[in-house]
């Protein structure tokens, strides 16, 4: 169940308001009445039909934007706040075309995030019970979690041995895996596994040495493979040298064994992952 909603402006000087843990609701000064948008997004399926077939052909399916719709009501203790003050603040956060951050806290799965530009903000002012309905469009249809899981490890020369990693997200997550040395001789590949290799594997020509180590990220639109000088930060591109067929690795809902696999020296790598929903 959700217990708390927090929202950040992207204005540098949006006013704070904070509200007392220790209050009640009938107290707070903002109170959400509606939260519309929290259940997974529907997605568009693309088909072809055959020309005397039954059935169709399916081409593929994504899922568009996620709109958030907030009811929100100004409650003034008409000392410090008025309805006037209270709708100009929220007017900070939720002015239309204003990037907004909202976080939402459960009970039963870690805070997670969410970015999105306002649409629409509709006030009643002149009813007897005021209300905002704030309406806004998030590019990324999938909540974040606020905080990183990662884990650490050392390669090996085969998936015999895979760390068993407990994924509690409802959608697959990218990774990002970095690959550091520990002792001759230098690598002439690393191979990052995700289960069965038979299901498929990522595999790039790179090597890891006291002076470079080596950065994976499969997260969808920010994907790269890349060795990085420890001494000049220079970044060397590497998705050329990437094995043909290699699928990019993410972690799937449930137990994921994992494995980073090179052929010689000893080397130690770092998971990092934030889990991803598609619906709270």
């Amino acid at each position: 169940m959700l217990t708390r909603l927090e929202a950040y402006s992207s204005w540098l000087d949006a006013p704070t308001l904070s509200l007392s843990d220790t209050g009640r609701e009938e107290t707070d000064l903002i109170q959400i009445r509606d939260i519309q948008g929290l259940d997974p997004v529907k997605a568009a399926v693309n088909t072809s039909p055959f020309g005397s077939v039954d059935g169709v052909a399916y081409l593929g399916s994504s899922v568009p934007y996620r709109n958030i719709v907030l009811t929100l009501h100004p409650n003034p203790d008409w000392n410090d706040w008025t309805y006037e003050s209270l709708r100009r603040l929220l007017y900070s956060y939720f002015m239309p075309k204003l990037l907004t951050q909202l976080i939402f806290y459960s009970d039963d799965i870690p805070p997670v995030e969410i970015y999105g530009y306002v649409e629409d903000c509709n006030v009643n002012p002149f009813s007897k019970d005021p209300e905002m309905q704030v309406s806004i469009i998030c590019p990324d249809p999938y909540f974040t979690a606020l905080n990183a899981t990662v884990i650490t490890g050392h390669a090996t020369r085969s998936n015999s041995t895979p760390v068993e990693i407990e994924y509690n997200g409802t959608i697959e997550a990218g990774i990002n895996v970095e690959l550091t040395w520990v002792s001759n001789p230098a690598p002439t590949y690393v191979r990052v596994q995700i289960d069965d290799p038979s299901l498929g594997s990522y595999q790039v020509a790179a090597s890891v040495s006291a002076t470079q180590y080596f950065l994976m990220n499969s997260l969808a639109g920010q994907r790269y493979a890349q060795t990085v000088s420890l001494s000049t930060g220079v970044i060397t591109n590497l998705l050329s040298k990437i094995q043909d067929g290699s699928i990019w690795p993410t972690l799937q809902p449930g137990t994921n064994d994992f494995s980073v696999i090179t052929d010689q020296g000893s080397q130690d790598w770092q998971l990092t992952y934030y889990e991803r929903y598609g619906g709270l």
